[in-house]
């Protein structure tokens, strides 16, 4: 017996009895039924004169198209075809035909089976979303969920978890751990330059024949540009970048994953000629401390396609404070928050133009969000506290800046809530 593409005998006893129970096929089962011999192209079963035997065939395959889906109309198949192999209505792999060949041992067949194979759809039970610097190893670790066999009588008992990846060259696996120990799974991609997006698909199967998924996972990696920041929270902080013009006139627009800290310059639409180079210019002002990761895209907007974009890899340092205040404000309050002032002096000799900002606008307002002093006067800023309904504390930072939004001097005020 000859097969291949996805299809195979099942020689292992175990396995057949247990796709049978699965399937609820009533025929016979019989024990060590076939023999395996190497530099043949299948199992050798023996079969006497006039008898009748029943062939096991499993088919399973975990390659599919990883092309991603462009937005618009998608032609749906209707009605059954005779040409099978010619199919393209899946969108995992295309149909096929696949031939069993049943041979003697002079070589000659005894019987062709023909399979026709039509993948459908599979649901996702997950999708995810990953973003990495081109041409690097992603490495990451997925937390799988617990899981528990209702056929096994033991709850303790561990369930087989085995994964399996739809795109040969990533590195998928997961490890047994001891009893109630959290288990993960573990990918490798290889890189890809910026801005291709890779689609794969991970299937956990809980049984051990992996007759069915228990969950089907679709993990995109969009692999991006590189650009490294370092700045100071509060304080704006500029950065370049460059676009580069491919073959055609484009019209571009570039757009942030945080618009509220990230500005763009230009901003609007612009048209990028071939193979010119045009200048973008960030601007940065982040009010989070911590490293975390933001994101640039430049778009096509007439053809809606991604030119190129990037990862921002942001290291936001806490700016030194020149003074801190304390201020206690009760529980509830009637709902109308808490007025105070602080003073600010300017320390030029010249008049000045100042900002005030905030790291946190929900709970802090100025009664004016920009001031103008003489040098060396003083300006009383006036802060409104929005009320709480339960008891705790906050440290919020206000930052003087100046019209450039460098910051001048930055103050802490820390909020009892009682």
């Amino acid at each position: 017996m000859e097969t291949h593409g996805g299809l195979r005998v099942i020689t292992d006893t175990e396995e057949w009895r247990y796709f049978k129970t699965l399937t609820k096929t009533p025929t016979p089962l019989e024990e060590n039924m076939f023999r395996l011999e190497n530099g043949t192209p299948g199992p050798r079963v023996y079969l006497r004169p006039k008898e009748s035997v029943h062939i096991p065939l499993k088919y399973q395959t975990f390659l599919c198209d990883h092309s991603v889906a462009l937005q618009g109309p998608s032609f749906l198949p209707t009605g059954r075809s005779s040409e099978v192999a010619k199919k393209t209505g899946s969108n995992t792999v295309l149909a096929k035909t696949i031939k069993v060949t049943f041979e003697a041992e002079d070589g000659k067949p005894m019987a062709i089976c023909q399979v026709n194979v039509e993948p459908t759809p599979h649901v996702v039970d997950q999708s995810f979303r990953l973003y990495h610097p081109e041409l690097c190893f992603l490495k990451k670790a997925i937390r799988l969920p617990p899981w528990h066999d209702p056929t096994v009588g033991d709850p303790d008992a561990r369930t087989h978890i085995s994964v399996r990846c739809s795109d040969p060259n990533v590195i998928c696996q997961t490890k047994m751990l001891a009893a109630g120990e959290p288990q993960d799974v573990y990918l490798k991609v290889p890189g890809s330059p910026s801005p291709h997006i890779k689609m794969l698909f991970v299937m956990v199967f809980t049984d051990k024949w992996m007759a069915a998924p228990s969950q089907i996972w679709q993990i995109y990696v969009h692999f991006l540009e590189r650009v490294d920041v370092n700045c100071v929270s509060g304080q704006r902080s500029c950065q370049s970048l460059v676009v580069r013009g491919k073959q055609a006139v484009r019209k571009v627009k570039c757009f942030s994953s945080h618009p509220q800290e990230i500005q763009v310059d230009p901003a609007g639409v612009f048209v990028l000629p071939p193979g010119a180079v045009q200048e973008l210019q960030l601007k940065v002002q982040p009010w989070r401390t911590g490293s975390r990761f933001l994101y640039v895209s430049a778009v096509d907007v007439e053809q809606r396609r991604l030119l190129t974009a990037w990862l921002l890899c942001l290291t936001v340092h806490r700016p030194v404070l020149s003074k801190a205040f304390e201020v206690c404000v009760p529980v509830g309050g009637g709902g109308r928050g808490t007025s105070r002032r602080i003073t600010y002096t300017n320390p030029y000799t010249s008049t000045r133009a100042f900002l005030l900002r905030s790291d946190h606008p929900d709970l802090l307002q100025f009664k004016e969000d920009q001031f103008q002093i003489g040098g060396g006067e003083s300006y009383a800023i006036g802060l409104r506290l929005a009320p709480s309904q339960s008891s705790g504390s906050v440290e919020i930072l206000v930052y003087i800046n100046n019209l450039q939004e460098k910051t001048e001097e930055t103050f802490c005020v820390k909020v009892n809530y009682s």
